[in-house]
């Protein structure tokens, strides 16, 4: 059930209804919101919501049994059973085919045949997603940063929470269960909030993301080598810009969808083309994953309290998990290697300059680091949006064959290219104003700018379903 889709919108429509002609019974409300949640992630796979709910009654047991024992032994054995089954279902599904493949290839090298053992398993949606964010819950309660959520009833809804579910944000369970413990209340500003974020979400994803998709991007990552060196680079900003709009297009329709349920999710996004280093990108970029990796990974490695050589030995291992978290796929590999370098030396050159972080810039010098940081981050999707190292070779054979043709690029991508990026590096208060006009309005004006939207997608958007692209990872 994609959110772009008219199933989606009747769905939530239901759901709202449902949810808040409960909202003085909490034990009803929460088992509604727990059903529909399942039912949303049927749609995709209705088996595969066993796997989500057993990893979420595992989860639930450790956290409720850590502290009843006394042992640290046991509790850190307790908190091992969460990870290793959470990180065991994301091998099995996600990694194991890979994993065997290096094996297999490594061994072929020394002349060593072994059996074919690949599995034929389809990736459950959002699996990256779901057991981060129940692996989190655990870890927190070992580390006795939240008390264990007493009601499997909360625990579960917090697990399955529909627009979180497939593809975040990740929410930490201190930020989502109080809030679905609590009477839920709902304001005038929260729904004028929450029908905006659905639709600039929409517009992004199906105005910018999908129209760049059909008519730039797959084109030109499906044969480079029919296309000149300047439209290959057209291609990658196409990416660039079509994979953002996709994915804070998503968590939009996310964070308004929950809005009208009463529930804040949290940023995921900052416009990260404005950032003006390799870590400043990943401070705007997926920050709940970023966020994630950083207190789950990077700080109990020791993060920046050890020797120089383990900071940095520390903070590149983190972006290679960051890599691989993505896919499992060389290419991916390759690429958290390539952020996790980047990092590095950023920190090594910011640190010997001696900044802090009230270092002011000059203009002209910001907007040339803008520009720098934008452009890695563009060659670096080379190798995220490649679907093999050979594809991603045959994208930098042709990026640099020096032929500059741009007849097979439209006026009409040329157009929503630079709209596009022209929206995103405009003010935030340009938004923000446009939010509090929307939100002055009176209910049935809203209702009115709403049909008009919707009326505007049906007729400009692509008659092609185009998946978000987070549902692969």
């Amino acid at each position: 059930m994609l959110f772009q889709s008219l199933d989606y919108i009747l769905f939530l429509i239901v759901a709202v209804i449902v949810f808040w002609s409960l909202s003085r019974h909490n034990f009803l409300r929460l088992l509604a919101l727990l059903l529909m949640s399942c039912r949303f992630y049927m749609v995709w796979n209705p088996w595969y919501i066993f796997l989500v709910l057993t990893s979420a009654g595992i989860d639930y047991t450790v956290g409720r049994l850590i502290p009843v024992v006394q042992s640290r032994a046991r509790k850190k054995a307790l908190l091992l059973v969460s990870i290793i089954s959470n990180l065991g279902v994301l091998g099995v599904f996600k990694y194991y085919n890979f994993f065997l493949s290096a094996v297999e290839g490594g061994l072929k090298i020394f002349g060593i045949e072994i059996p074919s053992l690949y599995l034929n398993l389809m990736l459950p949606v959002g699996i990256s997603f779901y057991t981060f964010q129940s692996m989190c819950y655990t870890i927190d309660v070992y580390q006795q940063k939240i008390e264990p959520v007493k009601s499997i009833l909360h625990f579960a809804a917090f697990t399955v929470f529909f627009p979180s579910l497939v593809a975040g944000p990740i929410t930490k369970a201190q930020q989502l269960i109080p809030q679905l413990q609590a009477t839920p209340r709902l304001t005038s500003e929260m729904v004028s909030r929450g029908t905006f974020l659905i639709m600039k979400g929409l517009v992004k994803k199906l105005l910018f993301a999908d129209f760049l998709a059909i008519n730039l991007v797959d084109r030109t990552f499906d044969n480079p080598q029919a296309f000149t060196s300047v439209e290959m680079l057209m291609g990658l900003y196409g990416y660039t810009l079509q994979i953002y709009c996709d994915f804070s297009g998503y968590t939009d329709v996310a964070r308004g969808s929950a809005m009208l349920l009463g529930i804040e999710l949290p940023e995921n996004f900052n416009r990260p083309y404005m950032a003006t280093s390799p870590a400043q990108f990943w401070r705007r970029w997926h920050m709940t994953l970023s966020s994630w990796l950083r207190n789950y990974v990077y700080f109990p490695l020791g993060g920046s309290r050890g020797s120089t050589a383990r900071t940095y030995w520390n903070l590149w291992i983190t972006f290679f998990l960051i890599g691989f978290w993505h896919g499992a796929g060389w290419t991916f590999v390759i690429y958290g290697v390539i952020h996790g370098t980047a990092m590095a030396i950023h920190r090594y050159f910011y640190k010997r300059a001696g900044r802090t972080k009230e270092t002011v810039d000059p203009m002209w010098l910001e907007i040339i680091k803008i520009f720098l940081t934008f452009h890695f981050v563009v060659l670096s999707r080379i190798l995220f949006r490649s679907p093999s190292l050979e594809v991603a070779g045959d994208v930098v054979r042709q990026l640099f064959a020096g032929s500059f043709s741009t007849a097979q690029i439209s006026w009409k991508v040329w157009l929503v290219m630079g709209l596009g990026f022209a929206i995103h590096w405009s003010p935030q208060r340009w938004v923000t104003r446009l939010f509090d006009g929307y939100k002055s309005m009176p209910a049935w004006v809203q209702g009115l700018v709403i049909a008009g939207v919707g009326a505007m997608l049906f007729k400009l958007g692509s008659s092609q379903v185009v998946p978000y692209i987070y549902f692969q990872f």
